[in-house]
């Protein structure tokens, strides 16, 4: 049994420095972070579209999808654990794909649309990559920056049932705050699907009860998580610093430079309002939790 007692609470961010950390912990998190910088080279390949060609990740959706499906399991297995990684994980698989399903035969909870192939096999009627893609995309860093935003913590902690569902209400806004700038990108722009029989359509051809299903999904989704890591007493795999907390709101912020720099005008001024102001109140929080440790140790 590794010894734990320099390893963060659920509270404080950790001392420990990187030489002091396990063989184990460091391969996690070692790997967890070259997944990113393979995720920095698709933004920078992005941002560079209109001067160079940069080679892309071989695979379809699948490569693409690869190391930023990795990068958030690895990471989020460090932060929380395994298990509720690994649960987090195989539930957006069945969340996601019975969401979306359920939408595209009956307009519920999303509104009407159908997926083309450029998302690769699908089973039924929507995509298998839903799942994973939900999970990077939106449960992974959404966890992060709402804890800060709702608790100013990182993590949850002896919290009762109503606030649990009052910072899962707020991870499902912010959810949707990602959304609006994805979608007019992948889905009005590139065509990965396409919006039929909806009324209401002014915002980049989406409709309004799309963001609205959002908050109606995302929001008991990641309520039945928060209750299953409290129960299995999810902790992390070890040290967590001050740059390791700030990795998923770098993450965040990376999520909106990808989308925003090539979606259509105007979405990334949309993008800065529901992605960029939540990052700066996730960040102010981070930075007073880390200023609170300090005065702390001072005191």
């Amino acid at each position: 049994m590794e010894n734990r007692e320099n390893w963060p609470s659920n509270e404080l961010i950790s001392k420990v420095a990187i030489h002091e950390m396990t063989s184990a912990q460091k391969s996690v998190l070692g790997l967890s972070l070259l997944f990113l910088l393979l995720f920095c080279y698709l933004v920078v390949r992005t941002l560079l579209t209109q001067v160079i060609i940069l080679p892309g990740m071989p695979g379809g959706p699948y490569g693409k999808m690869l190391p930023n499906v990795a990068f958030a399991f690895l990471f989020f297995s460090y932060m929380r654990g395994w298990k509720s990684s690994v649960f987090l994980f195989l539930f957006m698989l069945v969340v996601a794909w019975s969401a979306e399903e359920c939408s595209i035969h009956t307009g519920f909870p999303f509104g009407h649309y159908y997926y083309s192939d450029m998302l690769g096999f699908k089973l039924d009627v929507a995509p298998v990559t839903l799942g994973p893609n939900y999970f990077w995309m939106f449960m992974f860093p959404t966890y992060f920056v709402s804890n800060l935003i709702v608790n100013g913590t990182l993590f949850e902690s002896n919290k009762t049932i109503g606030q649990l569902m009052f910072a899962s209400f707020i991870a499902s806004v912010l959810v949707a705050g990602i959304d609006m700038v994805v979608d007019p990108l992948d889905a009005t722009k590139l065509s990965e699907w396409v919006w039929t029989k909806n009324s209401h359509t002014g915002y980049y051809g989406i409709p309004y009860i799309n963001y609205l299903g959002y908050l109606i999904v995302i929001t008991p989704t990641f309520l039945v998580f928060r209750l299953f890591e409290r129960n299995v007493n999810a902790e992390p795999l070890g040290p967590v610093n001050a740059y390791v907390a700030a990795t998923p709101l770098f993450f965040y912020f990376l999520e909106l430079i990808l989308y925003g720099s090539s979606a259509p005008s105007g979405v990334f001024l949309v993008g800065c309002f529901t992605i960029g102001l939540p990052l700066l109140l996730a960040i102010d929080k981070l930075l007073k939790m880390r200023g609170t440790q300090l005065c702390e140790a001072n005191g």
